[in-house]
């Protein structure tokens, strides 16, 4: 700030000597002191503004890495959760399978118990039925 005010000051007193000794030809403009005052405020907030939109640029180029690199991520974890589904699914299915074979085997146990049930009855039905005839003759 106190640059820019002894540029202000400065800027009155030596241009109006300088334009003296240079106004040889009309190709120099004498301007009061206020306007080149304001013209050097201009300067100066014309300057900040190019430095602020130059840091915007950068901000959003930083905002819109981050941006694409939290979709990729984003991506990525979307392609996980379909991965996990796809397991659930899966060891859902396994489940299922399991309770239709286990479903069977009870089945196939009764049937088996059944039959041997018959088997033995059958067995000692024969076997006393020859003790009775062997005994009988």
């Amino acid at each position: 700030m106190l640059l820019i005010s002894l540029t202000m000051m400065s800027l009155a007193s030596s241009s109006q000597t300088v334009t003296k000794q240079l106004a040889k030809k009309d190709s120099i403009v004498v301007i009061p002191a206020t306007v080149a005052k304001q013209i050097a405020k201009d300067l100066v907030a014309f300057d900040a503004t190019k430095l602020e939109l130059n840091k915007t640029k950068e901000l959003v180029l930083n905002l819109e890495n981050q941006v694409s690199t939290q979709a990729a991520i984003i991506k990525q974890y979307e392609i996980k959760d379909g991965q996990w589904k796809q397991m659930m699914t899966n060891y859902e299915a396994q489940v299922l399978a399991y309770k239709n074979m286990t479903n069977d085997l009870q089945k196939d146990l009764r049937k088996a118990k059944v039959r041997g049930f018959y088997n033995k009855f059958g067995l000692t039905l024969g076997l006393a039925t020859m003790t009775y005839l062997y005994i009988s003759k």
